[in-house]
């Protein structure tokens, strides 16, 4: 990112606006790091049908439209819950970042000029209605 006095733009931002928008891209960048384990899907507990029977542990998870389902033993099932826990900070963080750099980059990275309709030829298509 560029800093707030070098845009060869007009900026949108504060100086102070723009050191927190830096602030706050640095924290989600660093809370996306250093997962060990990022897992997709759900961790499902499947209650026995009889007093006799064990309760039971699924993970699924969608692949090309189709639901997978995998049978997980108790540790499985807790590391994948963690896994997929963190997948998840993960996805958010990650959204968070890219919505903290379309911010800026849309502020500080000069863009197109807009023209203005005008002549007689502009003036006929402003004012044709729009269709239903």
């Amino acid at each position: 990112m560029k800093p707030p006095g070098k845009s060869s733009g007009p900026s949108r931002f504060s100086v102070s606006a723009w050191r927190a928008l830096q602030a706050a891209y640095r924290t989600l960048e660093r809370a996306a790091g250093g997962q060990p384990w990022l897992v997709q899907g759900t961790v499902n507990v499947v209650a026995p049908k009889s007093p006799a029977a064990r309760v039971t542990y699924t993970w699924t998870r969608k692949v090309r439209a189709k639901t997978i389902t995998v049978a997980l033993s108790p540790k499985q099932a807790v590391t994948f819950r963690r896994a997929i826990a963190a997948n998840r900070r993960i996805e958010e963080a990650l959204s968070r970042l890219r919505q903290v750099s379309q911010t800026a980059l849309l502020a500080e990275v000069p863009g197109v000029t807009k023209r203005r309709l005008t002549g007689p030829q502009n003036a006929a298509a402003k004012n044709v209605p729009k269709r239903p």
